[in-house]
């Protein structure tokens, strides 16, 4: 059964890839609009045959003639569900990222010429669908489960629309990719780490020098016993300002499995609190290294470097 499933969902995707390649932009056209009906629509459906075999069989005219107004509804609906999608243009956010286990809003634009009603979008017919009302984009969400560079799935976008007789849908193929990155764990190891990192800039900051006293500095600043010794040579206390911050490497051992996705982790948690304080860190990664820096383009890059090792 799991075999038959398996080979009816691999021709029906190469059946969609036919239809509509992939694109980064996609207009909803007859080819790709699909129609079927909805439960209530089914029903309806029943009703109408019912109505149908009641009135010739007893030649009641006025049963007939409601059977012909239904179905005249039915195929009105019909027409409403599919110019409710047609020309509707769809596209997405060029950059997505997100942490694993996080779940992704994806931004995706819906737009026309004329307003559009009871639209639904989602990746994954198990998440809630979300709404487009009148803005022209919408936020879908898309669970992440693993770290990496994955293509964006399938989005369906469809409707109701007008009476709930038919669900208009179109299952779109957009070519676009969103990175996972690990997700950010803290380890006890960080404290320690911190800790030796304060520990070195409070003793750069804590370094005096003295220097000759110059007009406008602090009395409390003068070294009174060496003026008594030198009282032609005045000196003071000074502090370099502004310490430089020495730069931390972030090193990922040579392992795999659960363990290397542990030190993925807090190798994460590590560069968002760089990050967060603005100190410079490199990283060194499968016998790669990044020099050292801060700012987002390097965190982004080496996030990327995590989500691909």
């Amino acid at each position: 059964m799991k075999r038959i499933k398996a080979r009816w969902q691999h021709w029906f995707s190469n059946w969609l890839d036919k239809r509509q390649p992939k694109a980064r932009e996609v207009t909803l056209s007859q080819k790709i609009i699909y129609i079927l009906p909805s439960r209530f629509g089914l029903w309806f459906i029943l009703l109408l045959i019912l109505l149908y075999l009641l009135g010739t069989n007893y030649q009641n005219n006025l049963i007939l003639l409601m059977s012909y107004m239904l179905v005249s509804a039915l195929l009105l609906a019909l027409t409403l569900a599919w110019r409710n999608l047609h020309n509707l243009t769809v596209s997405c956010a060029p950059v997505l990222s997100a942490y694993a286990e996080e779940t992704l809003m994806v931004p995706v634009s819906l737009q026309a010429a004329i307003p559009r009603q009871q639209l639904h979008c989602y990746f994954n017919h198990n998440q809630p669908a979300s709404v487009a009302d009148s803005s022209p984009q919408v936020m879908v969400p898309l669970p992440t489960h693993h770290r990496g560079y994955f293509s964006l799935p399938r989005l369906t976008v469809h409707s109701y629309y007008p009476f709930g007789l038919f669900n208009c849908k179109s299952i779109l193929n957009l070519d676009y990719h969103y990175w996972v990155f690990p997700k950010p764990v803290t380890a006890e190891t960080l404290t320690s780490f911190a800790d030796n990192s304060g520990n070195k800039n409070q003793q750069a900051e804590d370094y005096d020098t003295i220097r000759s006293y110059q007009a406008g500095d602090s009395l409390k600043l003068m070294l009174w016993k060496r003026l008594a010794r030198d009282p032609s040579n005045p000196v003071v206390k000074h502090a370099p300002s502004n310490p430089q911050a020495e730069p931390d490497w972030i090193t990922i051992p040579p392992v795999s499995g659960a363990a290397l996705e542990v030190a993925l982790s807090k190798a994460c948690y590590l560069m968002l609190q760089l990050e967060q304080c603005s100190k410079p860190y490199g990283l060194r990664i499968n016998s790669k290294s990044i020099n050292p820096s801060c700012g987002q383009q390097h965190l982004e890059r080496c996030l990327r470097e995590l989500a691909l090792c």
